[in-house]
């Protein structure tokens, strides 16, 4: 069994037993192709030769033995992630794999790759300048550890399928050590901030978005994706207090690739494509689509103040639509422009930013209104998964972990608590009779002055000290003893 040569590589041909056809393999060099025959030749004169594996698919990179992690990136997108992501996070993951990881690490044999390697990376990646998208303010600003973190976090999940597809024994990624990342708290205004924000603002569609994050806790794209077939403002259900926003869908500028190569994978979530006003050749298109999650589809009940803003934005659209006559374009939109057209989320966060510079307000993104309904909603009531029904959140933990604050004044108001109900109050275990006479009650002595040693006796927990104490004729022990001071029918006390 002779080696032939076959264009730039070696070619060698056999029959195995139970195959019709004869058998053709090829190796780069001759010295690999004639070692393998001689193992052909081996396992046939004792008995054990068995036929080369054959897989489903045979691509390049499952025939290469050393595939680099530019490669395995590759693959991992097609193979798992069009199959399991959305498109927004299918967009971010595609940015950090062409700008932070290829250019680095992309030429990088998988099985050469080393936990050291990867420690390496991520400091070297803190001094990297950070990569600027298109239409976005230009900075000197270098990569950041939040950045850092999606980036390992990618990388992690895919060198896990490099395991999972055998290229690899086990992942180098699992026992990193990343720059040290504490993420910062949101900024939550108060209720007396919010209220403020609420009462100087004379923009009708602004305040209408204000009132729908802070009453129904609603994303900024759920409320531009709002439509009036989802809106229930009818007289009665309001009359009713049964006023409600259905959430079906979201407004959002998304990538096109994304978009498509979702389309082609039958994952497409789109409900609408609207068309492109700017001629540009826009690498992205504003859609209308399914909310992020399943538990996002809800409906919320509306409070009356966000349902008459309701209705005098729809009586205002019905004005400008008789003004424009043909030349509005209803898209059957709650927040539009005044031609139709949808608002998209840059206009509002625009607006909104320059609204709160005049009342010289607290400095807050748009989505921290959501995270003040949902802290103030807790505050209220209590119920965890009424909340979560009107959050939408898929699971309690995200509603009170992430999304609930601390206000300052219900701190103050523990403080006042624990002096009220703590500080101000005896020993726990302290006899009834010290307690009367801390609070100035008489009726030992008018138990004296009737000849009867009687009293309370009783011990009670220092929580209802004062509620108990506070009127003597409200307690029925001493209700009983005045009674019978009264009526003379106190009974002598024998003595012991």
């Amino acid at each position: 069994m002779r080696p032939r040569k076959k264009g730039q590589q070696y070619e060698i041909c056999y029959r195995c037993p139970g195959y019709t056809k004869p058998i053709y393999e090829r190796f780069p060099t001759y010295e690999a192709a004639n070692l393998r025959g001689a193992q052909i030749e081996y396992e046939k004169s004792i008995g054990e030769f068995r036929p080369p594996k054959q897989t489903p698919i045979q691509t390049k990179r499952a025939q290469k033995k050393f595939i680099t992690v530019s490669e395995l990136l590759d693959e991992y997108v097609q193979v798992y992630g069009l199959n399991h992501w959305g498109d927004s996070f299918l967009s971010c993951n595609l940015h950090r794999i062409e700008h932070y990881i290829k250019p680095y690490l992309g030429n990088v044999a998988v099985k050469d790759l080393t936990t050291h390697d990867l420690d390496l990376f991520y400091d070297s990646l803190q001094d990297k300048p950070a990569v600027v998208l298109k239409g976005h303010k230009k900075t000197d600003a270098c990569v950041s550890r939040s950045v850092i973190e999606k980036t390992h976090a990618l990388l992690r999940s895919a060198l896990n399928q490099a395991v999972i597809w055998e290229y690899i024994p086990s992942n180098p990624a699992l026992r990193v050590t990343l720059p040290k990342y504490q993420p910062q708290e949101r900024t939550v205004w108060s209720a007396s901030e919010a209220q403020q924000a609420l009462d100087s603002c004379t923009d009708p569609v602004l305040k209408l978005c204000m009132l729908l994050a802070l009453g129904c806790s609603m994303r900024v794209g759920e409320i531009l994706g709002l439509t009036w077939d989802c809106v229930d403002i009818s007289e009665d259900a309001i009359c009713a207090g049964t006023a409600y926003v259905r959430i079906t869908k979201e407004l959002k500028r998304c990538q096109k690739d994304s978009l498509a190569a979702l389309e082609r994978r039958g994952r497409s979530t789109v409900l609408l494509t609207f068309p492109e006003w700017k001629q540009t050749g826009s690498s992205t298109s504003l859609v209308l689509k399914a909310p992020k999650t399943s538990s996002s589809v809800r409906s919320v009940y509306i409070s009356r103040t966000v349902a008459e803003a309701l209705l005098e934005l729809k009586a205002e659209q019905e004005r400008q639509k008789e003004a424009l006559h043909g030349l509005y374009e209803d898209y059957d939109m709650v927040i539009a422009q005044s031609n139709g057209r949808p608002m998209e989320r840059r206009l509002v966060e625009k607006q909104f930013r320059e609204h709160i510079t005049r009342q010289k307000l607290p400095q807050v993104v748009f989505h921290s209104l959501r995270h003040f309904s949902t802290s103030m909603k807790l505050a209220l009531c209590g119920d965890i998964k009424a909340v979560q029904g009107d959050t939408g959140h898929a699971t309690a933990d995200m509603a009170t972990g992430v999304y609930s604050h601390t206000f300052v004044c219900n701190r103050q108001q523990l403080a006042e608590e624990m002096e009220t109900h703590f500080f101000q109050t005896d020993m726990e275990m302290a006899t009834d009779g010290e307690k009367l006479k801390k609070t100035g009650c008489n009726c030992r002595r008018k138990a004296r002055a009737a000849g009867s040693s009687a009293g309370c006796g009783r011990v009670v927990p220092r929580l209802y000290h004062r509620k108990l104490f506070a009127n003597c004729s409200q307690n029925a022990v001493h209700r009983k003893l005045n009674q019978q001071i009264q009526h003379g029918k106190q009974e002598k006390v024998p003595k012991s």
